[in-house]
């Protein structure tokens, strides 16, 4: 099924976000996501990029933690954000 925009997520260690934007690249998906507080507001210096995994019916990500991958993601990211 996969994650869709604008849908709020949870990960395992009861983080949540905001899915905002997402991107391809190099044959995986990629979401910008802003961390939400406990009241389920945005929190503007929680920014994250999430990398999709899909296996069977269940989709996962895990946090870009690569800062190369990281930049690449963000140029790609904001280029997005011109063209809207």
């Amino acid at each position: 099924m996969g994650l869709k925009i604008n849908h709020i997520i949870v990960l395992e260690n009861k983080e949540e976000y905001i899915i905002l934007n997402e991107t391809m690249y190099n044959g995986k998906k990629y979401f910008l996501s802003m961390g939400l507080n406990k009241k389920r507001e945005v929190v503007t210096n929680k920014v994250v990029i999430l990398e999709e995994y899909i296996s069977g019916f269940d989709t996962y990500v895990s946090k870009v933690v690569d800062s190369e991958l990281i930049a690449i993601l963000t140029r790609m990211f904001k280029a997005q954000a011109k063209l809207s």
